[in-house]
């Protein structure tokens, strides 16, 4: 499982937990958690695009 694959799985977590919380401070809690876990994903992604990108031009500089 991907870094991005687990913070999605926690984001997903926590906005159910928010759905079934019937206190409104509790709701915000977790909703807000999910939003940072969202956003830790994001940049997971962007850093899993820039290793793959950075890795082919490392192989595209060796092969010359």
């Amino acid at each position: 499982m991907s870094a991005a694959a687990y913070y999605n799985h926690n984001a997903a977590t926590a906005r159910l937990a928010a759905q079934n919380e019937t206190l409104p401070q509790r709701r915000r809690q977790h909703e807000r958690s999910a939003e940072r876990w969202e956003e830790m994903a994001r940049a997971a992604e962007e850093t899993e695009r820039r290793a793959t990108a950075n890795e082919a031009d490392k192989r595209a500089r060796a092969a010359e």
